[in-house]
């Protein structure tokens, strides 16, 4: 199960996935569970808005807590109503953000969640954060 992050952690990092195929990270060190980065085009004060703007239109997402450089949001199934977790974690000094989408449940999510991270990247491409 993941839980949000603690502002007070002194490396706060997303790259924990299940030993199963139902996450994906822009840490992970699996080929099972990586996906590439997130380089940002902007600096983090003028993209995050958007970013958190971006979170928030997704189809049955919700942001469940939030700081100033992380986001934590339940993303709903259209089908079965399961919830997986979507979070992002901006790296400032080195202008990128991380990024993991994590099953709660299932041995699989059938790339549920790598589809969800690769539509939140072509939105933040869209918008002009990304490169």
């Amino acid at each position: 199960m993941v839980s949000p992050l603690k502002e007070l952690e002194l490396n706060p990092s997303l790259k924990w996935c299940p030993p199963l195929p139902n996450c994906a990270s822009t840490e992970a060190i699996s080929f099972l569970h990586s996906v590439p980065p997130f380089k940002l085009k902007k600096p983090l004060a003028e993209a995050w808005p958007i970013i958190r703007k971006t979170v928030i239109e997704m189809s049955r997402t919700s942001i469940e807590s939030e700081s100033n450089r992380y986001i934590y949001a339940k993303s709903y199934s259209a089908v079965f109503g399961f919830f997986d977790y979507f979070e992002i974690l901006a790296i400032p000094e080195e202008n990128r953000l991380s990024i993991r989408s994590s099953s709660l449940l299932g041995i699989t999510d059938f790339s549920v969640n790598n589809a969800r991270v690769e539509k939140f990247r072509e939105q933040l491409k869209k918008r002009g954060i990304l490169h």
